[in-house]
């Protein structure tokens, strides 16, 4: 009876918060019909993550969304917006592998790319079961490419086959991770810390990835509140991005790459 109870209860409360939400967004409609208000993100702690529902998914709306911290789903009948606390990134200055995993960045297994399969990797990304990346979602994803904002890490086997790789936002000093994909053990780990070692090069202040993965705690990502992460970019969004293709730096020695020194991993 008592869990009944308790079941009970949080059907009610999904419920009120549900209705809170609408609410909110009636008054504050999301992109690109309105924008979200700084006032209501600094002030009130969004029910469960849970901005608004309604708006548009398009290039505009989400890098609006992006640079306040928030990103958008669409369920199969609305969008919704949506806002961690607390938010996961890595610092690159703090990512860590041990030594097995540096013996494998120095041998032949994988060779790497950047910006060489966009479209090929989202699509890997999405083949799962359940997932996020409808082919509404993927065009977007696309055009934010075209556009020099999305960029990918592409990890290739020696047969040239794509078996791993991370992409995501650029939106300056701050890089969104939207999804990642191997099918090779570690493939996704060489892509992140490909990445992350650039990112460090390039002196961007954090790598995030919105939600608590296991995984990347593993690799020295960690958990901060909604409003650090605000501040964070405040600092680091830049109109001034990093420009159109990305390229795989040369002058970088990955696995010789210690995090905790920058500079270490540069050949120069």
């Amino acid at each position: 009876m008592k869990l009944w109870n308790r079941i009970r209860k949080s059907q009610k409360l999904n419920i009120l918060r549900d209705l809170q939400v609408g609410i909110q967004s009636k008054l504050f409609p999301p992109p690109p019909k309105g924008s979200f208000p700084p006032l209501w993100l600094t002030t009130r702690k969004p029910p469960y993550g849970l901005l608004a529902k309604g708006g548009e998914l398009s290039v505009e709306s989400l890098l609006m969304a992006y640079e306040k911290g928030i990103f958008g789903f669409h369920d199969g009948k609305t969008v919704n917006w949506w806002s961690c606390d607390p938010r996961m990134v890595l610092f690159p200055e703090k990512m860590h592998f041990n030594r097995r995993f540096r013996q494998q960045l120095r041998s032949e297994r994988f060779s790497v790319t950047f910006d060489t399969a966009f479209d090929q990797l989202v699509k890997s990304c999405a083949e799962r079961e359940k997932t996020w990346l409808t082919p509404e979602r993927i065009s977007i994803c696309n055009k934010l490419h075209e556009l020099g904002h999305a960029h990918s890490v592409e990890v290739w086997n020696q047969e040239k086959q794509l078996v791993g790789g991370v992409f995501g936002v650029d939106l300056g000093r701050v890089f969104i991770g939207e999804s990642s994909f191997h099918s090779e053990p570690s493939a996704s780990k060489v892509a992140i810390t490909y990445l992350a070692c650039h990112l460090q090069h390039w002196n961007y202040l954090c790598f995030d990835i919105g939600g608590y993965q296991a995984y990347c705690e593993q690799m020295g990502f960690e958990n901060i509140p909604r409003a650090a992460y605000l501040n964070l970019l405040k600092q680091g969004v830049d109109t001034h991005r990093k420009p159109g293709k990305w390229n795989l730096d040369e002058s970088l020695n990955v696995a010789a790459w210690k995090p905790g020194e920058p500079g270490s991993q540069s050949l120069d």
